[in-house]
């Protein structure tokens, strides 16, 4: 059976509340099975876009939104954390380049902003999926992108995340094959990772550097658990 199809692009209608969608969810090997690890949700319109991630871990729960005009410009963002019953939030307002990052008791902390800038948390994989969406591959090589760091309980930082091209391979569905872009990417603390994509954008796997035997600390698109089973690190 094909994988069912996990991101939906909702066509431009007469009416301007309907905005594109795309949709993406991600689930990590637990035991003999997969569960749910986060799910990401890109919107865009006329007027800008916007992007809004949701991981989930036992009783923890991360949202990290972010709004941008149509210059691809951060308007604002937050995230928040759930757990054990109690919320913490951390706020950005942006405004001519410079983000403020408010914590509750907290200093407010200023940062220079750069266009795009990819606002993203821990656990949190907005950076990964966002990076292989935008990589352009006319370009190629390595390319880099600002970053904005943000957490309700931990200082705030600005970064800057890289991905590079590696290869390329082929995934064999059952009606069709899927060529995959094989890149590297360093994220936050310079943690690299291996990371597959259809040539749209479309994150499909992503794995930690240097790669382990049987580790268990990886994510694959929901619906290509078993396709997507022979993508390793070489």
């Amino acid at each position: 059976m094909s994988p069912v199809p996990l991101i939906w692009l909702v066509a431009v209608s007469a009416d301007p509340a309907t905005e594109p969608v795309e949709r993406s969810r991600y689930v990590r090997p637990s035991g003999k099975s997969f569960v749910f690890e986060c799910e990401v949700t890109v919107k865009k319109s006329k007027s800008g876009s916007s992007v809004e991630s949701v991981t989930e871990r036992g009783k923890l729960k991360l949202t990290v939104a972010s709004r941008y005009d149509e210059r691809d410009r951060l308007t604002a963002a937050d995230a928040t954390l759930l757990s054990d019953g109690k919320k913490k939030t951390a706020t950005v307002t942006a405004t001519d380049g410079k983000a403020m990052v408010q914590r509750e008791g907290q200093a407010a902390q200023e940062f220079e902003l750069g266009p795009g800038t990819i606002v993203t948390s821990a656990p949190d994989w907005t950076d990964a999926v966002l990076m292989c969406r935008r990589y352009d591959a006319k370009a190629g090589g390595k390319q880099s992108f600002p970053g904005l760091w943000i957490h309700p309980e931990q200082p705030s930082q600005s970064l800057a995340f890289t991905i590079e091209k590696d290869g390329a391979e082929t995934l064999d569905l059952a009606d069709k094959k899927l060529r995959l872009i094989r890149f590297t990417i360093a994220l936050r603390g310079n943690s690299r990772y291996a990371a597959w994509a259809d040539v749209g954008g479309r994150m499909i796997k992503l794995v930690p550097l240097p790669y382990k035997e049987n580790a268990a600390n990886w994510l694959v698109l929901e619906g290509y658990e078993k396709s997507a089973a022979n993508l390793w690190p070489r």
